[in-house]
């Protein structure tokens, strides 16, 4: 049987897409002569958040993510939303993983979680290392700071 993970980060993913579900039953109930839709980018984030999850990623390769999508962000002058949250979160994962790990998941996985195709996750990633100047240092200091604002979260 899964059992929740007890990292932080993991309980961040597990709550965003938790209070996603508490949304959607809330948009069904309101429903009205079926007038009211739910945003498809809505339910491919909340998708995607929920194979994440699932995939027991590290808490380290997380927060390295949740720092490279801040540093793409600034980069671009771009908010997070729901349009480009699921590619920015997906690419920044992925170089986490080849950063972090010696034999990082397959591209299928992340295709799985995603629901982008291979190709446009291979551009992704060229895309985001291209923003980030192949820059992917953090410093400890760096680390730690998003690490404790994953906790507080």
């Amino acid at each position: 049987m899964f059992s929740l993970p007890n990292f932080a980060a993991h309980s961040a993913l597990y709550k965003i897409a938790k209070i996603m579900d508490r949304i959607f039953q809330l948009c069904d109930k309101l429903k009205i002569e079926n007038t009211v839709e739910i945003p498809k980018s809505n339910q491919k984030l909340n998708k995607t958040l929920k194979n994440l999850y699932h995939m027991n990623l590290d808490d380290e390769m997380l927060i390295l993510a949740f720092y490279f999508v801040d540093q793409i962000t600034k980069k671009l002058r771009i908010f997070l939303n729901l349009e480009n949250s699921t590619g920015l979160l997906i690419g920044a994962i992925i170089i986490a993983d080849k950063i972090l790990n010696d034999q990082p998941r397959n591209i299928e996985k992340y295709k799985l979680a995603s629901g982008l195709k291979k190709e446009e996750l291979i551009q992704l990633e060229i895309f985001f290392l291209e923003i980030l100047d192949y820059n992917l240092y953090v410093t400890e200091e760096n680390f730690e700071t998003y690490k404790k604002r994953v906790q507080n979260y």
